[in-house]
């Protein structure tokens, strides 16, 4: 078993299925995580040269090492990275060091020096080739995988999630439809709520209440839906607002801080509504949570009747 790893990925399912891959050598060892833009990498490496005794090994993992990036950023933590050279070049038999980050500049010498020490893991792992490799007897063909990955939004962890529920629900058959996955995967919470702005402002009010009544069938909560429509609404409002910048849809989703899908789906229904529109829902999304949690009105009463008016 290798004794440092660099993981290259800026995607959450990637990166935690390197980290399945790593622990699964030794699933004993124990798993420490440091978020380097707040903690020194000399605190892990401190950790890193503890003594385990009786202890299972140690997988030391340091997130966020923008300090391999050719990115400057402003207002980090100062890392020692004279102490990082000397433990890449003597590590811990006993332990094991896992650096993440998003991309290496390999002009910089700790870079060069992590990757003649290290094993370097790089490279996307798509929900579709997650579950190729974990069928487990099941089939499923290319179409339907393809609509699975689609109908969740393209949301590794919740792709992977429904694929478990898929499992028990085709348990008898071993084979996994679309129709199986209409009946037992709710639709992307983000879908449902553009879809559902869309029925709104348009006037469609038998759709809206269809998207509605779907919506509280799987367990949200009015106040959650009220809360949700209005992020969306902001978020429409925002991605215009950036769109006449010239910003690109990755550009805006690191500016609001946000993934690039639900700011694709804004872009594309964005055009449909002038800002003043978007804006006066806002508020009138604003006046009905004041409503509710003051208690003038039930949730449902609230919502409904604004669902009504439109």
């Amino acid at each position: 078993m290798d004794l440092i790893y660099i993981i290259v990925s800026s995607d959450p399912f990637t990166i935690q299925r390197r980290l399945e891959e790593i622990k699964s050598k030794n699933p004993q060892a124990e798993l420490v995580r440091y978020d380097l833009r707040e903690v020194p990498i000399e605190r892990a490496i401190e950790d890193l040269d503890t003594c385990n005794f009786f202890e299972p090994e140690k997988i030391v993992v340091g997130e966020q090492a923008f300090f391999l990036t050719a990115e400057k950023k402003r207002g980090m933590i100062e890392h020692n990275l004279e102490r990082l050279e000397k433990y890449v070049t003597h590590p811990n038999p006993d332990n094991r060091l896992v650096l993440v980050t998003d991309s290496l500049d390999k002009r910089k010498k700790i870079v060069s020096l992590c990757l003649d020490h290290a094993t370097l893991l790089e490279g996307e792992i798509s929900p579709q080739d997650y579950i190729r490799h974990h069928l487990d007897g099941y089939t499923v063909d290319k179409e339907t995988l393809a609509f699975l990955v689609e109908y969740c939004g393209l949301d590794s962890t919740k792709i992977i999630m429904e694929w478990e529920k898929l499992k028990l629900y085709c348990s008898d058959t071993k084979k996994i439809t679309i129709s199986d996955i209409k009946t037992v995967v709710m639709k992307n919470i983000d879908d449902n709520i553009f879809t559902f702005i869309d029925d709104l402002l348009l006037g469609k009010k038998k759709e809206a209440f269809e998207i509605y009544q779907d919506l509280l069938l799987h367990g949200e909560q009015v106040a959650s839906i009220l809360s949700k429509l209005a992020n969306k609404i902001r978020l429409l409002y925002q991605v215009k607002v950036l769109l006449k910048t010239g910003k690109s849809d990755q550009e805006i989703a690191r500016i609001l801080g946000v993934h690039p899908y639900p700011v694709k789906l804004a872009r594309e229904a964005s055009f449909r509504y002038p800002e003043t529109l978007l804006l006066s829902y806002l508020s009138k999304l604003h006046t009905i949570d004041l409503e509710m949690k003051s208690g003038k009105s039930s949730d449902t009463i609230a919502f409904e009747m604004m669902m009504a008016s439109i």
